[in-house]
């Protein structure tokens, strides 16, 4: 089943009393040419959630529609800003479970668990377009007078009137901010509901977390961000989204390092199953974005060189080959996340939220306890960074300069867990660090180039992608280079690391 997306910037207002707006009314607030009389639909939506409001709590929501231009099975996506993402599939019968395509969309904020229906919409609409000199679409004003059934039977019901304001492509900047000033002048103010659902559903309670100045206050929220912002990365990765793949990995990576980073504060074996299953659902993701990052580099590699030195169609056989690649590593990919090992993991990270394995210095004040989890940290990568600097060029160096960017890494995350209690000192360690760990990646992209155009060539256990070997060894001469800048910039760059508290 097809499934498209489609992006809306707009406002809820609320409507107090019986506020009743006609053309004229609506021309003013939106200062453009609006018909005299509105389009009128009279809409029904059936929303869908978890038993617990999973969806809800993620400010997911999947509803079934019907009685407007958009009929079908929508899935909106948190909201960022004014704007939210809306996902659409064809509408299915009445009383039909949410079709496949359309659950996956929610898996991750579902956590694998059933969905059914939870609350029941009518919607009698009024709706008005706005239009420019050139007939171009401005906004759509609607009037929504909503009725509101919750409950096993429908029983629970809520009555309620208010307006949306959706801008289109003719709308100048900041266009929303003056809609919502003369709506104000007319005692309209904007609604504390992000949804329609929202309101009817209410607030889903948070875990209860521990006081914010405690370690373990300051960690766990910054687990929970990162595991709201990995579960928010699931659905953009099955479509496909630019960067998607690497920002969810990211977020794993986010979570694993402060699991490991700060086990004096959650107990480290009580975790490290966790910390493991991260690791893999990393793992899973890394063929995909090391494929996207190769291509890249290649095409760019190749596009530098003089056309002399390109050697017959040597950029439609890297694209070729790496049209491959990344197919078995997408299909890898959704194979993980449509997995029961990936549903656990989201699951395991809910329960450690729920009942955290505190140590004996988790109540603490963060600001005593975090910086000696940073100073380890810290310590860990000046070993690193000396044992390196004591290895001779070649695969040995190439695999210690490795570890220390990992190392490296783990103390940028350490730095960023910590710092909404350490402040400045956490904020400028945290920027230097970010130099070395992105400087040591170019050398370790470079490592991994190297080996990629071997295997292309033939040299390594696959079989030969690339015939043309001259442009490849031009490019792995390249690489080579590459590597050796950036072992002559590390020392440097390193030195303007402070360090932990200063």
């Amino acid at each position: 089943m097809p499934v498209t997306a489609a992006g809306e910037v707009e406002r809820t207002f609320e409507v107090a009393g019986a506020e009743v707006l006609d053309g004229a009314d609506v021309a003013r607030v939106l200062g453009h040419h609006v018909p005299a009389e509105p389009v009128e639909r009279l809409q029904e939506a059936v929303y869908f959630d978890t038993a617990d409001l999973a969806l809800h709590g993620d400010r997911v929501t999947l509803r079934r529609r019907t009685g407007g231009p958009d009929d079908g099975w929508h899935v909106k996506l948190p909201a960022a800003g004014d704007r939210r993402e809306e996902l659409h599939a064809p509408l299915t019968p009445a009383g039909s479970a949410p079709p496949p395509d359309v659950t996956a969309l929610v898996r991750a904020a579902a956590r694998g668990r059933p969905l059914g229906p939870v609350a029941e919409l009518m919607t009698r609409r009024r709706a008005w377009e706005a239009t420019d000199a050139a007939g171009q679409r401005v906004a759509e004003l609607v009037v929504d007078q909503v009725t509101a059934r919750t409950g096993a039977g429908g029983e629970a019901m809520q009555a309620w009137q208010e307006i949306e304001v959706e801008v289109g492509p003719a709308a100048p900047e900041g266009y929303l901010d003056v809609v919502e000033e003369r709506l104000a002048a007319r005692g309209i103010r904007r609604s504390p509901s992000a949804s329609k659902v929202g309101r009817v559903l209410g607030e889903r309670p948070a875990p209860r977390l521990p006081d914010e100045d405690t370690a373990a206050g300051v960690v766990l929220r910054y687990l929970a961000e990162h595991g709201r912002t990995l579960r928010g990365w699931d659905p953009l990765v099955r479509l496909d989204r630019e960067d998607a793949v690497h920002q969810m990995r990211v977020s794993a990576r986010r979570l694993r390092s402060a699991l490991q980073g700060f086990g004096r504060v959650l107990d480290r074996e009580r975790t490290r199953a966790l910390t493991d299953e991260l690791r893999w659902l990393a793992g899973e993701l890394a063929p995909a974005r090391d494929t996207e990052v190769m291509l890249a580099r290649l095409q760019d590699m190749l596009a530098a060189l003089p056309p002399t030195l390109v050697v017959g169609p040597v950029a439609a056989e890297v694209a070729q080959a790496f049209a491959r690649r990344g197919a078995a590593a997408r299909g890898r990919v959704l194979a993980a996340l449509d997995s029961k090992r990936y549903v656990a993991v989201l699951r395991a990270l809910d329960a450690l939220l729920a009942d955290p394995p505190l140590t004996a210095r988790a109540p603490r004040v963060a600001r005593e306890v975090l910086p000696r989890e940073v100073d380890r940290a810290h310590r860990k990568v000046v070993v690193a960074m000396a044992a390196a600097d004591g290895v001779p060029r070649g695969p040995e160096r190439d695999a210690a300069l490795h570890e220390t960017r990992k190392k490296a890494k783990r103390l940028r995350y350490a730095t960023e867990v910590a710092e909404p209690a350490l402040g400045d000192p956490a904020r400028r360690l945290r920027r230097r660090m970010k130099d070395v760990q992105e400087l040591l990646g170019v050398h370790q992209d470079s490592v991994v180039t190297r080996a990629t155009l071997l295997e292309l060539a033939g040299g390594g256990p696959g079989p030969r992608e690339v015939t043309h070997d001259f442009t490849l060894g031009m490019l792995h001469a390249a690489e080579v280079e590459r590597a050796h800048e950036v072992e002559e910039m590390l020392p440097a760059v390193w030195a303007t690391v402070p360090a932990p508290g200063q």
